[in-house]
């Protein structure tokens, strides 16, 4: 009768056909509109549906933590359903999400530890099982709580009723798809529309026309604000001609960046880069690699006009233009063109108001031809024809009607007038006309003086998840829409143009209530940021990326001595900076803006973030006196009680003081033992103030630091001692990032430990929480990829990683991350080297030559040239690869061990270099750099070198121990080439010394490692040595036919000898005597001098010599011949077989003395072979590759497995 399920069965059964639905929604979700924490929630759930079926301990638990899932999931996608738009949660929602994602990730970890069965294990794990579960359900509690779970479905549903579920989970995704139709239907796409209404541009257009036809145009669009520079340059961007000739165009407004840096980042967000410390090469590099591009920088004067940013602009422009296919066009107000540049000819000259018939077509448009001629020319030579102001009176009067605008033109223009602002007094009455209109409500009024410091706009969802104090503020947004007070960008930000940003904050400046209340929504945002470690927050970094002009500007009005807000406003900028930090951006001047006014700080705590945020940026802000911070925290720690506060800064301090240190290249760090134990004792004091106030973050992060300086100073074995301690604090918390972050920095230290299989499981186990967080395919992700790689390389399984460095290699373009694209096409120009493949080798070493050069890398470049070098060496040309090498190392000594292993291990190997090339130093120094460094494989490299250097001094023992030596090491790690190699050395001298079976049993185990290893020259190396083995034993074994060959003790002649192929490794020969054989080969002369004859040992089955044998010999000690010794001869009674096993290190012989008048020898070589008589003796007691001990009743000899045992079972009946 078949077993009957259990209800805990059948209820976690039934949860994955809960959940799947909602995994699915989830995925949707996520591939629609990537909302925060979504991805990393459903790579949890898949996880958690396939751990749940093999729980093994606590499955009513684990039962019910699943159940209590789903509802929540289900409420969370109702939540992103029903907001205004896709992106509109607030930061403070996002936290719950955020929250919820770490409830999961804390089952996640219960359920793994509920996969081991081990009842003891367990129970005295039982306190912290029961903790763990008690935080689940208390994060479960707190998510059902926060996301109304009973609103959106009632328990007993949730419970019960699957097919209710799925009904649910139904109608959810009919309104997903309907809310992504929606979303495209009203989406455009990300470039510059074209403007609607372009009158009076057809002479400019022409020119600038004919100026993109020639060789590496170079244009100005210039004027006065409001003169249509940016609708002029939309229009050429959308000429059909700009299509057809420039395959890419980018158009880029520049009123958010403040320095070329800066810039560079803008234009590199347009082309596709990740975030950079300075883009500025980099995106000249990736426009250098498109085809024909044009580029659009628009609003350039608000980046080039002061006077501290414009040199730097302006070298930036002389970088762009040694792009020669690159067409360059900017727009900027005023008349002067930036230097450096050669604008090419003739000179596009500033515009000028449109033309009297161009205003009142313009007009006409707008207005729908509701006015006579009459009308629109009183009314437009009020505007002077200026674009801008044409474009707001026509709106106005389509609202209000002519005569009413023309009725209040003077009354507005006699105010302006009145408060001494003439300039450009007709754009400011046509913006306060505008501004005055009925159809411009206060609340429109009010988003309109914020977007007047809010130079990169705002998205709709940040209009609702701002929750700004505007009542109904999509219809304000609706308002400025439709009077042109405000537009829409290229992302459907909400805008407005320069000249109304510069009225506005004149005129109609923002309330301060309004300014304090946008920065805390954004410090909120920025906390979020700061939170979750950034790596969970793709579309929140997206948003921050999309703000960071506002956020200067918001910021910035904001740091003043005894501002209301100043405390969130420098936690802003720290956090800011921060994201500077993390995103490779550098650092923002905000933190310059700090100084003046930290003395008059009278909070300690906040000097103290800023002093930390100071020292943690201290790579991009050299400048500063790092110690004078340092000095100044510390008196201030003495007044403020915040051990988590002064944790923090202890080890910042520790990070500015080992800036030099960079771990992951494997650099040795300048600092000297002085600096190293200072860092140490900052990193000590942060850990111990972490465990004082019990922050397991904190504490993972202290640890990992000290890990990091030990792992950087050689003392991998206490840097590993460090890690495994912080995998331990970080699994108790659940933090899946920062397990998998010291997983990364584990699989380090068990590289150069030579630990390589712990090395390649941290790697997938950090892999896999990566997935599961969302985050592959990100950075740690490719970083632990391509030490995956390297593992792979270093044990020789080339294919395996040629195959990551290529999924790398297409999984991250150039204009992405240039450094590592380039870096795996090394890689892979490094293994194809070693394989033999020339076909693809030059031309993917050129390709990161392009690159790195182009980055300006000079580390990088030292690994082309070392690769250079590398083919140099196989190609024979030694003296330029000696060159070349020595070149390598002189320039990196003392910082990166990658240049200086690879170049020693070269230089060291004797066997690639002619000895007129060749120098005994370099396996000398090879060796001391490893034994320095710790590194566990150089150091078993150095000593397969050293031991051919006792080769050529003809000091073959001392060669044979060293590797003997290495070879097991190298097994130890696993490493196949290096293991073939040794194989062959050792096979080389055993046969020298006629142990031919020996070096065949080296040499056919190397063969397959080499294969495995792509090296087909070695593998058709060893083919030449065992056919010529092969041969020899052949013609060996023949000779033995002849009678003369044998040593007969007894008085019997030898009748006939017959040799019987047995099986390709064993033959059998047959003596037939007219007397009892009592006969031996014989060891000192003829072909059998191939048989090793300084070893021979008998054992004797005891049962056998029980039975048999008189007197007993002892099987320990007797041996029944030996060098140079005539065989001792037991006295024989009447026996039905007798068998012993004569065994050496070359072959086998296997003798039976029998009653009958023959005797059966079975020569075998490369074998473990079995012989027995009768099934009752004992079966062998031997591993395979043993010896044979006695008591067994059997012989071995090494290199046989059990399996082949069989096949020689039926030698001792051929006796009879």
């Amino acid at each position: 009768m078949p077993r009957q399920s259990t209800g805990t069965e059948i209820r976690l059964n039934n949860i994955k056909g809960c959940l799947t639905p909602a995994l699915t929604l989830l995925k949707e979700l996520n591939d629609a509109f990537g909302p925060p924490f979504i991805q990393p929630i459903a790579h949890t759930i898949e996880s958690l549906i396939d751990m749940v079926q093999n729980v093994k301990r606590n499955k009513d638990e684990c039962a019910q933590l699943m159940e209590n899932i789903h509802p929540v999931l289900y409420a969370i996608i109702n939540l992103h359903l029903k907001a205004e738009t896709v992106e509109s949660l607030s930061p403070e929602m996002l936290d719950n999400i955020g929250k919820f994602m770490e409830t999961l990730h804390k089952i996640y970890k219960f359920l793994g530890a509920q996969q081991d069965g081990n009842r003891i294990k367990h129970l005295f794990q039982n306190n912290e099982v029961q903790k763990q579960l008690q935080d689940c359900h208390a994060g479960l509690d707190h998510a059902s709580e926060v996301f109304e779970v009973c609103k959106v479905i009632s328990r007993p549903l949730w419970v019960n009723d699957i097919d209710v579920m799925k009904k649910t989970a139904q109608l959810m995704h009919k309104e997903l798809l309907e809310l992504i139709q929606t979303c495209s239907d009203t989406s455009t796409n990300s470039g510059m529309s074209s403007p609607k209404i372009f009158y009076g541009r057809q002479s400019e257009v022409e020119s600038i026309m004919k100026m993109l036809n020639q060789e590496s145009p170079r244009i100005a669009i210039l004027g006065g604000g409001g003169m249509g520079k940016t609708s002029l340059a939309k229009a050429i961007l959308h000429h059909p001609d700009t299509g057809a000739k420039f395959e890419h165009r980018f158009f880029v407004s520049s009123e958010s960046a403040t320095t070329s840096i800066e810039l560079a980042a803008l234009i590199g967000l347009h082309v596709g880069l990740n975030p950079g410390t300075n883009l500025t090469r980099p995106v000249v590099q990736s426009l250098s690699q498109k085809s024909s591009c044009l580029l659009i920088l628009d609003n350039l004067e608000t980046v080039w006009e002061p006077v501290q940013s414009r040199g730097g602009i302006e070298e930036f422009l002389s970088f762009l233009t040694e792009v020669k296919h690159l067409a360059l066009l900017i727009t900027m107000r005023g008349a002067e063109r930036p230097s450096k540049v050669h604008w090419t000819h003739p000179f596009l000259l500033p515009l000028q108001p449109l033309s009297a018939e161009a205003a009142q077509q313009t007009f006409m448009d707008i207005t729908d031809n509701a006015y006579a001629k009459e009308e629109i020319e009183q009314i437009l030579q009020f505007t002077d024809n200026m674009p801008l102001a044409v474009d707001l009176i026509a709106h106005l009067s389509d609202y209000e009607g002519l005569s009413n605008v023309l009725a209040r033109w003077q009354i507005e223009r006699t105010s302006l007038l009145s408060l001494g602002y003439d300039r450009k007094s007709n754009m400011d009455v046509s913006i306060s006309l505008s501004l005055s209109s009925p159809r411009v409500t206060p609340e429109s009024k009010e988003l309109l003086s914020l977007l007047s410091i809010l130079p990169d706009g705002l998205s709709d969802g940040e209009l609702v998840q701002y929750k700004l104090p505007i009542h109904n503020i999509l219809s304000c947004k609706s308002a400025l829409l439709a009077t042109s007070l405000a537009y829409q960008d290229g992302n459907r930000r909400l805008q407005s143009l320069m000249p109304m940003r510069e009225h506005v904050q004149k005129f109609l400046p923002p309330s301060l209530a309004l300014v304090q209340y946008l920065r805390k929504r954004f410090y909120a945002l920025l906390e979020l940021y700061q939170k979750y470690n950034a790596e969970q927050l793709g579309p929140v970094i997206n948003q921050i990326t999309l703000n960071l002009a506002n956020f200067h500007q918001v910021l910035q009005q904001g740091l003043y001595n005894h501002a209301p807000d100043l405390g969130i406003t420098i936690h802003s900028i720290s956090s800011l900076n921060s994201f500077y930090r993390l995103t490779a951006r550098g650092y923002t001047g905000l933190l310059d803006s700090i100084l003046p006014i930290l003395p008059g700080l009278d909070d300690p705590q906040l000097q103290l973030h800023f002093i930390i945020e100071v020292l943690k940026s201290y790579a991009y802000y050299p400048s500063l006196d790092g110690e004078q911070f340092i000095t100044q925290a510390q008196n201030m720690i003495e007044h403020i009680n915040s051990p988590l506060l002064e944790c923090k800064f202890y080890h910042a301090a520790g990070v500015y003081h080992a800036a030099g240190v960079y771990h992951a290249a494997g650099v040795y760090s300048h600092l000297c033992r002085s600096d190293m134990d200072q860092v140490m004792q900052f990193y000590e004091k942060a850990l111990e103030l972490s465990m004082l106030c019990q922050d397991t973050n904190e504490q993972c992060n202290a640890l990992i630091s000290i890990a990091l300086l030990k792992y950087v100073t050689g003392d991998h074995c206490t840097a590993q001692a460090h890690i495994d301690e912080a995998l331990q604090l970080s699994k108790s918390a659940s933090n899946l990032f920062q397990e998998a972050n010291a997983l990364y920095i584990g699989a380090l230290c068990s590289t150069y430990l030579g630990n390589f299989l712990q090395t390649i499981d941290d790697l997938h186990r950090g892999r896999i929480i990566l997935g599961i967080c969302g985050l592959a395919g990100g950075a740690l992700d490719h970083t632990m990829a391509m030490q995956q790689g390297k593992i792979h390389f270093l044990k020789s399984e080339y294919a395996q990683a040629r195959s990551i460095h290529s999924q790398i290699v297409a999984a991250v373009s150039p204009d992405q991350d240039a450094d590592t694209h380039a870096i795996s096409l090394l890689n892979i120009a490094h293994i194809d080297i070693i394989c033999g493949d020339t076909m693809d080798m030059h031309h993917k070493l050129n390709q990161a030559k392009e690159i790195f050069n182009k980055l300006a890398s000079p580390t990088e470049t030292i690994y082309c040239n070392m690769t250079e070098a590398d083919i140099e060496l196989r190609e024979k040309k030694f003296d330029l690869a000696k060159i070349r090498f020595q070149e390598c190392l002189h320039s990196t000594w003392g910082t990166d061990n990658e240049v200086k292993s690879f170049c020693l291990e070269r230089l060291a190997d004797i066997t690639a270099w002619p000895n007129s090339e060749w120098q005994f130093r370099w396996p000398v120094t090879y060796l001391g750099y490893a034994y320095k460094t710790k590194d566990n494989f150089a150091l078993h490299k150095a000593l397969l070198c050293l031991g051919d250097v006792f080769i050529i001094n003809k000091n073959g023992k001392t060669a044979e121990n060293l590797y003997v030596l290495v070879l097991e090491g190298f097994t130890k790690m696993d490493v196949h080439c290096s293991r073939a190699q040794c194989m062959i050395r050792l096979g080389d001298l055993a046969n020298k010394q006629r142990h031919t079976a020996k070096a065949i049993s080296l040499w056919q185990t190397a063969r397959p490692l080499f294969e495995q290893s792509l090296q087909a020259t070695d593998v058709t190396q060893i083919d030449v040595r065992l056919s010529a083995a092969e041969k020899c034993d052949q013609e060996a074994l023949t000779t033995l036919a002849a009678p003369d060959q044998w040593l007969n003790t007894g008085s019997s002649e030898i009748q006939e000898i017959e040799i019987r192929p047995l099986f390709p490794e064993c033959s059998v020969i047959r003596i037939f005597s007219d007397q009892h054989i009592s006969m031996t080969p014989s060891f000192n002369f003829g072909p059998t001098k191939h048989f090793q004859t300084s070893v021979a040992d008998v054992w004797f089955s005891p049962v056998l010599c029980k039975k048999n044998l008189n007197p007993k010999p002892d099987p320990r000690s007797s041996s029944v011949w030996g060098s140079g010794q005539k065989p001792i001869l037991w006295p024989v009674k009447p026996l039905d077989t007798l068998q012993c096993c004569i065994s050496s290190e070359m072959t086998a012989v296997f003798m039976c003395l029998v009653e009958s008048k023959s005797l059966v020898l079975a020569i075998g070589l490369n074998m473990f072979t079995q012989v027995r008589e009768n099934p009752e003796f004992a079966e062998p007691q031997t591993k395979p590759g043993g010896r044979f001990r006695s008591g067994s009743g059997l012989a071995s000899v090494q290199n046989r497995t059990p399996a082949t045992l069989a096949q020689t079972n039926w030698l001792g009946k051929i006796s009879t």
